[in-house]
């Protein structure tokens, strides 16, 4: 345990510095500013849909959808390849379980930077909706983002070890396909990616309205099964992301040459 504070301390150091931190309210104003336009500009038609409706799916798609996973995605994503950069994996990997200590220390502050980023967007961002059920789109809005932050840190960190030279581009690529595309599918394939438990807790936790459950556009592409259920997948997701991101960083053989002394 002493190690992974050691290197939770380190990790954090880095996140605290004036460009990252920059970067960490960027997010979190990111959710304020777009619902702010939301509220200044009311979308076309907004009259005639159900507000509560049109701002908790606004709020879903910008904390745990959007924020969270580019808060990870700036930190997780590219955890291997800074330390190949910085030519410091060769003494990592000669160390006991260094590896395994780096990657959990890294995940750890990703998922801690990218989910206080969104949960403090969202406190200030939720505001906005001027609804009644201010608190419950709040309460669980932020339980998605700590579960969206912990999932997408472990999956950008699964990418990051298998193409760690490509991987933002690999993790925006996967993010816009796999996550944005293929979870809408209704098949399958679809129950083995982060959005398609996401969005069950999000209708069962927020509670849209039948607007999202009975619809035949949104309903097959909606999990079924109790909230917790979704949590347990969720979390079994986030382990085997992780789990393989270790098995790869620990089998693979790294070279922290650049690509032209190659």
């Amino acid at each position: 345990m002493n190690v992974l504070f050691a290197t939770v301390r380190f990790e954090y150091s880095r996140v605290m510095t004036a460009g990252r931190m920059t970067w960490w309210f960027v997010l979190a104003a990111f959710p304020v500013v777009i619902a702010g336009l939301i509220r200044l500009f009311p979308l076309n038609h907004a009259k005639e849909l159900d507000t509560h409706f049109v701002w908790s799916g606004a709020m879903y798609l910008l904390v745990p959808c959007i924020t969270c996973a580019m808060g990870v995605l700036l930190s997780a994503g590219p955890a291997i390849a800074t330390e190949l950069e910085q030519r410091s994996w060769v003494y990592l990997a000669t160390r006991p379980n260094g590896i395994f200590w780096l990657l959990l220390g890294k995940y750890l502050v990703a998922v801690a930077w990218a989910s206080t980023a969104a949960i403090a967007g969202l406190t200030i961002g939720v505001w906005f909706t001027g609804q009644e059920t201010i608190v419950q789109i709040w309460l669980g809005m932020a339980g998605l983002s700590v579960l969206s932050s912990m999932a997408y840190a472990a999956l950008f960190m699964l990418v990051g070890a298998i193409a760690p030279q490509r991987a933002m581009l690999f993790c925006v690529v996967w993010t816009a396909g796999v996550e944005g595309f293929v979870s809408l599918i209704p098949a399958m394939i679809n129950r083995l990616t982060v959005q398609y438990r996401l969005r069950a807790l999000f209708v069962d936790w927020v509670q849209p309205g039948d607007a999202v459950q009975d619809n035949p556009v949104f309903a097959p592409s909606l999990a079924e099964g109790p909230w917790y259920l979704q949590i347990l997948w969720l979390v079994t997701l986030t382990v085997v992301f992780f789990a393989t991101a270790q098995v790869i960083a620990h089998k693979r053989e790294f070279t922290a040459a650049a690509e032209s002394d190659i």
